[in-house]
């Protein structure tokens, strides 16, 4: 007796980690989620740019629903794309957003539960830990910030719920993760069970490197450089203490040199990065290609976003955390099933996506969620969700808009600059100093301490996320995993693994034979894992995941791997991820069960297990 329900027990558990959800789901639209990384919000055709093809990308824009003023509500690092995936993710303003994603619903759990089948692949910025509780199924995940090439990118493939490092060779990023996608696509096209699909790419993010043809599709002579581009509008650049032009990564993204005038310069780096932008909507057509032979495309709806904007040397800056619209201006465009073509001027943030994703496939919101639905904006039925906009970068930067009108804060200087966006959207013209805009800036400057009030924005909670990265920390990335190999993928037999670990937990405990068949009392039972747990901790007051392989192990009478058991890539005390080349071996099973017992014990998802955690996960069981 005593036997057979451990078995089932320990088996529940392993299934729960190792399997897809089986949670029944009307045919809901499927949802495909394409993200770019640092795309420009004036790098599309077809919305205006006379220099840039994109094909691809201007089918799902023609075909869908445009918000035209869309944002990022900012950063308080230089890595941007932290908190724009961390804002996205949780559907929360970036000073309540969680940077690694660590609590609360996030947007890829909410389709798990309606059934969906959840899968991803590209970049994903904010911890393992967060990525493996939202996806059932993942091929060739990056995880950190930026990579130092576009190819022999260091990543990552989901195994019986473990994420697993492999070598992926000489393949280009872009095309490394349309691959993944499109497979997936592919694979869906005879099942009934709708999915959810993100792909986050890692292009055009430096460095800007466009392969093949890509490299010299453009000509730099016939690129129109932006009005607001430092090389055409010298005194735009600010000189004043502070005014900061960091932040543009590897792979030439800071300021301008080599030979040649500064035109030139600006034109040949225009010039490979729409390289690098053709590449990868030449990709996104075959993901999109793909949707429309396997017949998929009129269930699905295309929600295309990009991550922030980015400076390229606009008012002297080279980065992508400064409050110009060159910079924090966004593009969210939905198309597909159900979306009408359209487009609107209600002021929205990335973080909106949530619950605009539930609203259009019909799930509910959780009440944690701060964004606001646009669905009812797509379909006409609502004009707008605010009033006012709000963006935060770093400590000085604050700026408040309307539908005119954009007041830009210095903090640190008391200094303010006035746009009217409507007549001069490249904010070329400081407005401030006319005895006109008084009153304007005046009301504006209330209306920002209002936003700061309802979101957040203390100088104690600027610190804090100042002071923090989150994710991967500094964002490190671009490691090829050591010895070149492939990783092989382990075959799990749940079944047969829980009969085993049942096996070994009695006989460590004397329970096995006529006695295992004799009946256990609850109060035993809940003894036998708190015993287990309290041998693992030893002298410390909690348990890390290192520390269950390590203990599962010696109960399996196996040897942990290298490190102390951790799994390839996986994360030690403290959650912080290692780096994937420092790992190599095949997952054994007692990371398999480890992961498992953590997941099904960790009541508070900080990775570290209290013995009250087990003794009141027991008391469930």
């Amino acid at each position: 007796m005593i036997k057979r329900t451990l078995t089932l027990i320990v088996a529940v558990l392993i299934s729960a980690t190792t399997c897809p959800g089986t949670a029944t789901a009307a045919k809901r639209p499927n949802v495909l989620f394409i993200f770019t990384d640092d795309q420009r919000p004036d790098a599309f055709g077809a919305l205006g740019n006379p220099d840039i093809k994109t094909p691809n990308m201007d089918r799902i824009i023609n075909s869908g629903f445009v918000f035209n003023r869309a944002y990022i509500q900012g950063s308080m690092t230089n890595a941007t794309c932290l908190p724009s995936r961390a804002m996205i993710m949780s559907g929360k303003p970036l000073f309540r957003a969680p940077l690694q994603l660590d609590s609360g619903v996030l947007m890829p759990q909410v389709f798990q539960k309606a059934g969906y089948q959840t899968f991803a692949t590209g970049k994903w910025h904010n911890g393992a830990s967060s990525f493996e509780k939202c996806f059932n199924e993942a091929e060739a995940v990056f995880f950190g910030g930026a990579a130092r090439t576009h190819i022999n990118v260091p990543v990552n493939r989901m195994i019986a719920g473990l994420m697993v490092p492999y070598d992926a060779g000489e393949t280009f990023s872009t095309d490394l993760f349309a691959d993944a996608a499109i497979e997936f696509i592919e694979g869906q096209s005879e099942k009934e069970q709708p999915f959810f699909c993100y792909i986050p790419f890692t292009a055009p993010h430096s460095p800007v490197t466009p392969p093949g043809k890509w490299a010299t599709m453009y000509d730099p002579d016939k690129i129109t450089l932006p009005p607001n581009h430092a090389a055409l509008r010298p005194e735009l650049v600010d000189q004043r203490q502070g005014a900061s032009r960091r932040g543009g990564g590897r792979g030439g993204r800071g300021r301008e040199g080599g030979d040649g005038s500064p035109v030139d310069r600006a034109k040949q780096r225009y010039a490979a990065y729409y390289g690098l932008i053709s590449h990868l909507d030449h990709h996104i057509g075959r993901v999109i290609d793909t949707l429309e032979k396997t017949g998929q495309a009129e269930n699905t709806i295309i929600l295309f976003a990009t991550d922030h904007g980015m400076a390229m040397d606009s008012h002297g800056q080279s980065g992508k955390h400064n409050a110009y619209e060159h910079t924090s201006r966004v593009q969210i465009v939905a198309s597909g099933a159900g979306v009408p073509k359209g487009s609107s001027d209600a002021l929205v943030y990335l973080y909106d996506i949530y619950p605009t994703l539930c609203g259009l496939t019909g799930l509910p919101i959780p009440d944690e969620v701060e964004g606001k639905s646009l669905a009812k904006v797509i379909h006409g039925k609502q004009a707008k969700v605010r009033d006012h906009l709000f963006t935060a970068y770093m400590d000085d930067q604050r700026t408040i808009r309307d539908d005119r009108w954009k007041l830009f804060y210095r903090s640190k200087e008391d200094r303010a600059a006035l746009y009217d966006l409507k007549n001069d959207p490249h904010e070329l013209n400081d407005l401030a100093a006319k005895p006109e805009n008084k009153d304007r800036i005046a009301k504006l400057k209330v209306e920002l301490a209002k936003a700061q009030q309802l979101y957040g924005d203390t100088p104690e909670v600027t610190a804090r996320l100042m002071r923090s990265r989150g994710g991967r920390p500094g964002g490190a990335g671009g490691r090829r995993p050591a010895g070149a190999g492939g990783i092989a993928r382990p075959t799990v037999d749940a079944p047969a693994l829980a009969k085993r670990v049942t096996e070994k937990l009695l006989a460590h405990f004397g329970l096995g034979g006529t006695k295992a068949e004799s009946g256990l009392a609850k109060g035993k039972f809940q003894e036998i894992w708190t015993q287990l747990h309290a041998a693992w901790a030893g002298d410390e007051k909690s348990v890390g995941r290192p520390d269950l392989i390590q203990g599962f192990a010696k109960l399996l009478g196996e040897q942990p791997g290298e490190r102390g058991g951790r799994v390839g890539g996986q994360a030690d005390r403290g959650g912080q991820r290692r780096p994937a080349d420092r790992f190599g071996g095949p997952i054994g099973t007692s990371g398999v069960i480890a992961r498992a017992f953590s997941y099904a014990t960790d009541s508070d998802g900080d990775r570290e297990i209290t013995a009250a955690e087990v003794q009141a996960a027991a008391k469930k069981w």
